[in-house]
C-alpha cells in the first residue's frame, strides 16, 4: 500500500471462474457468421435500426455469455454502446443522452427480431409447444 492506498496493479485481481478454452485449449467461441442463426438475426437488426456490429471479438468479463457456451450453448454478447469512451465502471462513467435513445432502438430491433424468428427445431416440435 501506497499512502493508505494499494496500488492500482494490487487493488483488482482478476478470478477466472470459468474456462474460456476448451480442452484441447481453443477458445470457446459462438459462430460469428451466416451459419449461426442468432448472429444473423442480431447482425440484421442492427443494421435495421441503423447501428453499426464492430469486429468481432472475445471480452470475457462483459457478460456472463462465457458460462453458456462453456455448456455448448451458442451465446454472443452485445453492447450498442458507440461513440463513447470506454469508462466501463469508472469514476464519471456515462453515456450521452442520444447515445441512449440511439442503443433503445437497437435493442427494441433485436428484442423484435428474435421474438418472431421461427427456426428449424431439432425434434419438430411447434414454437406454441416450446
Amino acid at each position: 500500500m501506497v499512502g493508505g492506498r494499494r496500488r492500482e496493479k494490487d487493488a483488482y485481481k482478476f478470478k477466472q471462474k470459468v474456462s474460456v478454452y476448451d480442452k484441447f485449449g481453443k477458445p470457446i467461441l459462438s459462430a460469428t457468421d451466416s451459419s449461426n442463426p442468432w448472429w444473423a438475426l442480431l447482425e440484421g437488426a442492427v443494421k435495421k435500426a441503423n447501428g453499426k456490429i464492430g469486429k468481432p471479438e472475445i471480452f470475457p468479463a462483459a457478460t456472463d455469455a462465457r458460462y453458456f457456451r462453456e455448456r455448448g450453448l451458442p451465446a454472443i454478447g452485445f453492447s450498442p454502446m458507440a461513440n463513447t469512451p470506454i469508462l466501463l465502471h469508472d469514476h464519471n462513467e456515462f453515456l450521452s443522452k442520444d447515445e441512449y435513445l440511439k442503443g433503445i432502438d437497437i435493442y427494441e430491433s433485436i428484442i423484435s427480431a428474435y421474438a418472431s424468428y421461427i427456426g428449424d427445431t431439432k425434434d419438430g416440435a411447434s414454437r406454441e409447444e416450446l
